[in-house]
């Protein structure tokens, strides 16, 4: 049995509990409240400074990281495994989009998994570029969503320009909202009619966001990172981590504030002069911001700092945590359960999701103390071994 990376186990737990504080804004109708309803909240001035602060530290960073993880890890098992090893992580790949499948039409809608390993079965081809090509490819899909939007912009400001703005407040149409509504105040059949919806427009907005070479550029800077030794050997490259810390937060953190300015300012859609800076200072800011939170993270791990090591036990049992995070909340917000769907504002959702985390912490190293594996990633890995493992 190969050793495990200690600096990756944290980091991947890190990972997964930014991404509940990135997905907690969904998970209880957030954004899809109407503007007026969010006023009225008793919290609602907290709510906009939590929802501006997550905008700036936390969306799409975590799911950048965690698809950096995505790369490195198949990396890892070209690494170990050659080209032997290709086989049996497309498999993996397979399973990994069952269960996807299972989470995003039966339990949330929000999934991610399905998207991973969709785009994973392109990294074989990514594997036989050198490293250079890697670091090239990995600049041109970061920098895809900048250039479409440019282009969108230019024919907008040729064909669109007497069309009305659209504003937030008319972000979700009114035929489509009684869904969303229904999700908080209906029963199991209204959730699942309503989270067939939300997965309709979750998958629009992948296209319309352009998440795809988002998720696949950091995918390939994960395999570079392990074919130059830097994922796997941490300690051996903290110079390299420190350069990086600092550049990635001292360039992203600047550039996702200006882009949580401007894209609070000004709409996505349709595309505008403000848009194309947001989404400019994104195309920079988030990337940057990943990579300096990964390399401050596997810094203090490299350093014995051993608070940061309480999530190596998280980051072990991942796919079960980001799993229960959903099953979780769904029962706190949906009708059938605690309906706090449209009653819960910004700042008392991140809450929830620090008090989900506080808790996992400790449950996760228990649940590992007693066995090897968390229970899905048993069941991944029975899958695609085909016996017990």
């Amino acid at each position: 049995m190969h050793e495990r990376i200690q600096a990756l186990d944290v980091l991947r737990g890190v990972a997964v509990a930014g991404i509940l504080f990135a997905n907690v804004l969904a998970f209880f109708g957030l954004s899809f409240m109407p503007p007026e309803r969010a006023a009225a909240l008793p919290t609602a001035a907290a709510d906009h400074i939590a929802e501006f602060l997550e905008h700036v530290f936390v969306d799409g960073k975590f799911y950048s990281i965690f698809s950096l993880l995505f790369g490195i890890g198949f990396g890892v098992q070209l690494s170990r495994g050659g080209e032997a090893a290709l086989p049996r992580f497309k498999r993996r790949l397979r399973i990994l989009l069952g269960i996807g499948a299972i989470h995003a039409f039966l339990i949330w809608a929000g999934d991610i998994l399905m998207l991973y390993a969709l785009l994973g079965f392109t990294m074989p081809w990514f594997a036989r570029k050198p490293n250079r090509s890697l670091v090239r490819w990995t600049v041109i899909l970061l920098a895809v969503p900048t250039a479409l939007y440019v282009v969108a912009l230019a024919v907008w400001m040729v064909v669109g320009h007497g069309a009305a703005q659209t504003t937030p407040a008319s972000r979700v149409p009114a035929n489509i909202l009684k869904y969303f509504e229904a999700i908080g105040t209906g029963g199991f059949k209204d959730a699942f009619i309503g989270n067939l919806v939300f997965l309709a427009g979750r998958w629009a907005d992948l296209f319309v966001t352009v998440r795809f070479p988002k998720v696949l550029g950091m995918f390939v800077l994960g395999l570079w990172t392990v074919r130059t030794g830097l994922a796997l050997s941490s300690s051996d490259h903290r110079a390299t981590l420190a350069r990086w810390s600092m550049i990635g937060l001292g360039v992203g953190l600047p550039a996702n504030l200006i882009a949580a300015w401007a894209l609070e300012n000004w709409p996505y859609i349709p595309p505008s002069v403000g848009g194309l800076l947001g989404t400019a200072m994104q195309g920079v800011g988030v990337p940057m911001l990943a990579l300096g939170y990964a390399a401050t993270v596997a810094l203090l791990v490299v350093d014995g700092r051993r608070f940061i090591t309480v999530f190596a036990p998280v980051g072990r049992m991942a796919l079960t945590n980001y799993l229960m995070h959903s099953i979780i909340c769904v029962v706190l917000s949906y009708g059938f359960g605690f309906g706090l769907w449209w009653h819960t504002g910004a700042s008392r959702a991140m809450a929830i999701a620090a008090a989900i985390i506080i808790v996992q912490i400790p449950l996760s190293a228990w649940w590992l103390s007693r066995f090897r594996f968390g229970p899905v990633e048993w069941i991944w890995r029975r899958l695609t071994y085909g016996r017990p493992v």
